[in-house]
C-alpha cells in the first residue's frame, strides 16, 4: 500500500518514539536498594567464549537497520515498532520493581576479543538483566520476519539465535534472563500481529 504524506509523517514520529523508548534502558540500567540474582546451576556449565562479543555488539546496528528498513519499505512497520516498544516497556517495569544483577567475571586474556569484552564490561553496567532485551528484541525481529514470510527469515533467525547465545557466552546474562527475553519477545510480537492490522 502506497503511503500518503500524512502516513510518512505519522510513521516518522513512530520511528522516533520507538527509538526514544529504547533509550530509556540506559536510565533503568542502574543499581537499586534491592538487587536480585536469577543464577542457576546451568550458568556454571556455560563457558565464557570472548569471540561471541562480536554478535553481541552487532545487536544494535542489526536491530535498528531492520527497523529503518521496515519504515522505508512500509513492511508492517507499525506492528514491528509496537512490538518492540511493548517488549521494552514490559522489561522496564520489571527493572523498576525487581532489579537484577549479573556480576562481572575477571577476564584474563589479552587477545582482541577479550579486550572487546572487557570494553563491554566497563561500559555496560551489570543491571537490568531479567528479562534480557538483547534476547527479547532479537526475538521480536526474528518473529517479525517469520510472520511476514520474508525470504530473509532464515538468515534473520540465525542472526537472532547467535545474539541470544552471545548473551550467555559473554556472561552478560544468566540463562533465565535469556529464556525470559525470548518468551517475552515472541509472545508480544505474535499478539501484536494478531490484534492489529495496519
Amino acid at each position: 500500500m502506497k503511503r500518503t504524506k500524512k502516513d510518512w509523517i505519522i510513521d516518522g514520529f513512530i520511528l522516533l518514539a520507538t527509538f526514544a523508548v529504547a533509550n530509556l534502558y540506559f536510565i533503568l540500567n542502574a543499581p537499586s536498594n534491592n538487587l536480585y540474582s536469577v543464577k542457576t546451576f546451568i550458568d556454571d556449565l556455560i563457558p565464557r567464549i570472548p569471540i561471541f562479543v562480536v554478535p553481541y555488539l552487532l545487536f544494535l546496528p542489526w536491530l535498528w537497520s531492520i527497523v529503518v528498513w521496515a519504515w522505508l519499505k512500509n513492511r508492517s512497520f507499525r506492528q514491528l515498532a509496537l512490538a518492540l516498544t511493548i517488549t521494552n516497556l514490559i522489561a522496564y517495569a520489571v527493572y523498576a520493581f525487581w532489579q537484577t544483577v549479573v556480576p562481572r567475571e575477571v577476564i584474563a586474556g589479552q587477545d582482541i576479543y577479550s579486550n572487546l569484552l572487557q570494553f563491554v564490561y566497563n561500559k555496560d553496567l551489570p543491571y537490568a538483566g531479567f528479562p534480557s532485551l538483547h534476547c527479547g528484541l532479537s526475538t521480536v525481529a526474528a518473529t517479525y520476519f517469520l510472520i511476514t514470510k520474508s525470504r530473509l527469515t532464515g538468515v534473520m533467525m540465525l542472526v537472532a539465535g547467535l545474539i541470544v547465545i552471545s548473551t550467555l557466552l559473554t556472561k552478560q546474562h544468566f540463562f533465565l534472563d535469556a529464556v525470559a527475553g525470548v518468551i517475552l519477545g515472541y509472545f508480544v510480537t505474535k499478539l501484536v500481529f494478531r490484534l492489529y492490522d495496519y
